[in-house]
């Protein structure tokens, strides 16, 4: 796990909610504080969908950032910024196996509980903290090393500067 800082908090929330940049996440859930607070569970209640439309899903558990940004864009837009919020994302379980062809790793992507961003804004600060789950017993961190690695990658393609908090 690693924390990172972002220096440019206009820039990256603006990467987060007018952009594109995050919209292959999952969002796990997500609360806000603007005039009141939001609370948001991202699971998708089974009945939602109809089973043709779950399939064209990319995890039909979880609702895509890209489906749920605009929404959170609207309750944030004006001339004040959220007292504070947090998102959890998960990869996307297509993305999870071509996360471990790429890095190599073992694991089948049925062992990958989840590989989070938790995203915070409090205090005036913005943080990123990684997350791995594992469905099978390792002592190794390879799994959490390769994440944190892709992270930092991550946002530096997309230009998105973040100090690695110590």
């Amino acid at each position: 796990m690693i924390a990172l800082h972002f220096p440019d908090i206009r820039l990256t929330t603006n990467k987060l909610f007018a952009a594109e940049d995050f919209d292959a996440f999952l969002v796990s859930e997500l609360s806000l504080s603007t005039l009141c607070t939001f609370q948001i569970d991202g699971h998708i209640p089974g009945d939602y969908f109809s089973a043709e439309e779950l399939e064209e899903l990319p995890d039909a558990k979880l609702v895509a950032w890209k489906q749920l940004r605009p929404l959170v864009f609207q309750l944030i837009k004006g001339n004040r910024l959220p007292g504070q919020f947090k998102i959890v994302f998960r990869l996307a379980g297509y993305n999870v196996e071509k996360f471990l062809k790429q890095t190599g790793l073992s694991y089948r992507p049925e062992d990958v509980g989840g590989l989070f961003l938790n995203l915070r804004y409090t205090n005036q600060a913005l943080s990123c903290y990684t997350g791995t789950s594992l469905n099978v017993f390792d002592l190794s961190k390879n799994l959490d090393h390769e994440w944190d690695r892709m992270v930092r990658g991550f946002f530096r393609q997309k230009g998105i500067p973040f100090e690695e908090e110590r």
